[in-house]
């Protein structure tokens, strides 16, 4: 240690240490934290950022620019996150970014919205499903002109772009799939993750024969149980050569949108039915969480789940012998569902655009999405971007390079036809019990009257 540090220095960085033993006993077997954790871990943050912040005014002699970013990024899921906006902040002495973070489950979308309605939105957010609600009202600046659009692949431009605007730019290719013990099915006598629907059934019945859970599935948000639902739904259209005549006509209401999503509620109620999702349990089961604390067990085969599962899942049961792959809903092939995850939106009433398009720049540039990729255990949206090397995802490379998958989130759809969160809702009807013609009738007359009043 330096005679020359000053005591504001050695307060901060007892504050860090502070904060290091803190922040080290935090999370649940599946690397998750409690509320009650994350506020405490939030708070520590905060009083760190603060500090720091007052430091870097008296470094630069003059006024700091502090930007807010707000997003769904919590606890394990934030992954590198922290540690590219301390860089930006390190790098940057005349700007200083604060996050806050709000879990999906814990009503994020709400929140962001309720503040953004009032005038009191952050600088800075993630956007996903209603982005394009978000575009529409207004509350978002065109990030067409960031000078980083042009190192994303196409496809990942055309999942960015709504109505000729990107609004937000997307961190990863997040997948979605299906998680498979492969230790316990061996145990059963299978050799290998299902390839299809029947050999998904198939393996079911051994492991569930055997004494064992065949799937950890959430609910409470719809997500798990929409996994099966809309892959199985919608893969179909995704197939279609006319595929974008046909998303118009659902857009209009011309097309029924149920009649898509039909297969896949007959598919989910079939394996409630045959006792393989407890709806029960699904429906109190938060995405990310729950499941995983389940999944890490060991005694679960199967796990509807997102890659940023992974660090959690490895935290939680680092020995076990697993993997993600496609999700086995169709009866000749399974698939992933994608999206241009992660996107981060410049609010349009910002007095500080300028600033967050430079902080906008620098989180998405190649350093910084190879980082976040790999904490994220992903695919990265550039040309010539570094995806992740976990062994565990390497199945979910084959259907990306097929096209053996769909978009949970695709701005051909126009507001209000939200494929995503339609799903999850309607998903968690049919796992309450209902019927599936009646819900499909529900969907369809709900959708017609919104998209009538638009």
């Amino acid at each position: 240690w330096s005679s020359d540090v000053c005591s504001s220095d050695l307060t901060v960085i007892s504050m860090l240490l502070t904060a290091a033993m803190l922040l080290g006993g935090c999370g649940s077997a599946a690397g998750a934290q409690t509320p009650a954790e994350e506020t405490k871990k939030e708070t520590v943050q905060q009083e760190v950022k603060e500090s720091a912040a007052e430091e870097k005014a008296e470094e630069t002699d003059g006024e700091v620019v502090e930007l807010t970013m707000f997003g769904f990024k919590t606890g394990a899921e934030q992954g590198a996150l922290p540690e590219l906006i301390e860089q930006f902040n390190n790098e940057n002495p005349g700007i200083h970014v604060t996050y806050e973070g709000i879990s999906n489950s814990g009503g994020y979308q709400d929140v962001l919205t309720s503040r953004l309605a009032s005038g009191q939105g952050d600088d800075i957010f993630m956007a996903q499903a209603y982005l394009g609600q978000l575009q529409e009202a207004g509350y978002v600046k065109d990030l067409s002109g960031v000078s980083t659009v042009a190192d994303y692949t196409e496809l990942v431009q055309d999942l960015m772009t709504i109505d000729g605007q990107i609004s937000g730019l997307g961190m990863e290719i997040a997948v979605f799939g299906m998680f498979v013990n492969m230790d316990l099915l061996k145990e059963c006598g299978i050799e290998k993750a299902p390839a299809n629907y029947q050999e998904f059934l198939d393996a079911c019945k051994a492991v569930t024969d055997a004494g064992h859970t065949a799937i950890a599935c959430s609910g409470k948000d719809g997500t798990g149980l929409a996994v099966f639902a809309a892959a199985r739904g919608l893969y179909p259209l995704y197939q279609d050569a006319e595929k974008a005549a046909k998303i118009e006509q659902i857009n209009t209401g011309e097309l029924s949108f149920g009649s898509y999503m039909k297969d896949g509620f007959i598919l989910l109620k079939d394996l409630i039915d045959k006792g393989y999702i407890n709806p029960e349990k699904a429906l109190v089961t938060e995405a990310a969480k729950d499941d995983i604390a389940e999944f890490v067990k060991e005694d679960t085969a199967f796990m509807p789940g997102g890659s940023w599962f992974v660090s959690s899942i490895n935290e939680g049961a680092p020995d076990m012998n697993y993997i993600l792959t496609g999700v086995p809903v169709m009866d000749d092939d399974s698939l992933i569902m994608i999206n241009a995850g992660v996107k981060l939106c410049i609010n349009s009433k910002t007095e500080h655009s300028a600033e967050a398009e430079k902080f906008i720049e620098f989180m998405t540039g190649k350093e910084s999405l190879d980082k976040y990729v790999q904490s994220q255990n992903s695919f990265s949206p550039l040309k010539d971007g570094s995806s992740t090397s976990n062994a565990v995802v390497d199945p979910v490379a084959e259907y990306l390079t097929s096209g053996r998958m769909i978009s949970w989130v695709d701005p051909s759809f126009k507001s209000p036809v939200e494929p995503w969160t339609i799903a999850r809702s309607y998903a968690s009807n049919i796992a309450a019990g209902a019927d599936i013609d009646t819900t499909v009738k529900d969907m369809d007359t709900d959708l017609t009257n919104k998209i009538k009043l638009k």
